[in-house]
């Protein structure tokens, strides 16, 4: 859980995130602790074994909200980020049974907007510091079906 909080307190993961304080060791275990009253999962994405990455949903009611970032530069302006959420999202909706996902974006955030915008995402809501962006289960087929080709074409 150290590695994690190590990732979240960088300059260049924490200035994307809603809560821009560095986070203490104790504040990182109690988050810790308290993830296992809850619905909410939490994933270290590996590439070849090494951890690069995070990837989570928070179930607040109804609705589930989602995250990601890749610590590692280098994966971040590739196709790697499309595998991992694509992966994700297969899981939240076929496994999970989710009909809508939501996420919120820094209004200082651009790629991951566009980022968002092309996995289906549509804007819903806009706040002081972010806006919502909510992807239901059809937005999601159509968009999972155009990346799996774009992947498919990335092995040949």
């Amino acid at each position: 859980i150290q590695m994690v909080r190590k990732w979240r307190n960088s300059d260049e993961v924490k200035r994307y995130a809603l809560n821009q304080e560095d986070i203490t060791q104790e504040q990182q275990e109690s988050w810790f602790i308290s993830l296992q009253k809850k619905d909410d999962e939490y994933f270290v994405i590996h590439i070849k074994k090494e951890p690069v990455g995070l990837i989570w949903f928070n179930k607040c009611d109804e609705s589930v909200e989602t995250g990601f970032y890749l610590y590692d530069a280098t994966k971040q302006n590739s196709l790697t980020p499309y595998k991992i959420v694509t992966l994700f999202h297969d899981y939240l909706f076929n496994q999970k049974g989710f009909k809508t996902l939501s996420c919120k974006i820094m209004h200082d955030n651009p790629r991951a907007v566009r980022f968002n915008l092309s996995l289906g995402y549509k804007e819903q809501e806009s706040h002081q510091q972010y806006k919502r962006y909510t992807l239901g289960y059809e937005d999601y087929k159509k968009t999972d079906a155009k990346i799996s080709k774009l992947l498919l074409r990335e092995k040949e």
